[in-house]
């Protein structure tokens, strides 16, 4: 992966990246209910209670999960269009983890101090949350989107009333969005534990015992 990095340069890693995005999106797309469907007015019910309302939300999060993750994409980037600096800043963060991960992707010495892969992605991470929360108000224009997002799916979920069920199962007609998610989670373990193992050992003692203090056991 390095080394092709290196051939293709930050111009060509950025390029791929960027084509890998618009295919997952594609499929995204590609496995979403009609969407018809999603925005058919007769289906839509004001719950007669909580657990009605929470019900509706399991169901239909499955069924239209990807529906409803295309909207929050699309809410969320449409708000930091709207601000074309920080559309810029995001840019510039992306292409520099891309240049220290796929282009570069080597250890750095510096007055003979060794700045590991591990110490570059944790440096990288430290300046990205000071970029993102305290140099710009980027943060808080994506946190608008989501949080908008959130409230507009969940709201639609809540008072659209679920598809029937088939009678061989309790998956609904469509989607399986839940059972997607549970098995990425599951297939990706692995990588998320290489993530983890970017963080010091010394800062990943003191988190877990911050949060066991909290009775948060990881």
């Amino acid at each position: 992966m390095a080394t092709e990095g290196r051939a293709k340069g930050l111009a060509g890693v950025s390029h791929s990246l960027l084509l890998q995005v618009v295919a997952s999106l594609r499929a995204l797309f590609d496995r979403s209910a009609p969407w018809l469907t999603l925005v058919d007015v007769r289906k839509l019910a004001c719950p007669e209670s909580m657990g009605g309302a929470l019900h509706n939300l399991r169901r239909n999060a499955n069924d239209f999960g990807y529906n409803y993750s295309l909207l929050l994409i699309t809410v969320s980037v449409a708000c930091v269009v709207t601000k074309p600096f920080s559309l810029i800043t995001i840019a510039c963060l992306l292409m520099l983890w891309a240049y220290v991960f796929y282009v570069h992707a080597a250890e750095v010495t510096y007055k003979g101090f060794t700045f590991t892969l591990r110490l570059q992605g944790v440096i990288l991470t430290l300046f990205s949350g000071f970029v993102l929360f305290a140099a710009t108000n980027v943060s808080q224009l994506l946190m608008g989107g989501v949080t908008m997002g959130c409230f507009l799916c969940a709201g639609h979920a809540m008072v659209r009333t679920p598809e029937a069920l088939p009678e061989d199962g309790e998956k609904g007609l469509m989607g399986g969005f839940t059972d997607f998610v549970s098995t990425s989670i599951s297939s990706n373990a692995a990588a998320l534990g290489k993530v983890s193992d970017m963080i010091p050992t010394k800062w990943s003692q003191q988190i877990d015992g911050a949060l066991g203090k909290l009775g948060v056991n990881l």
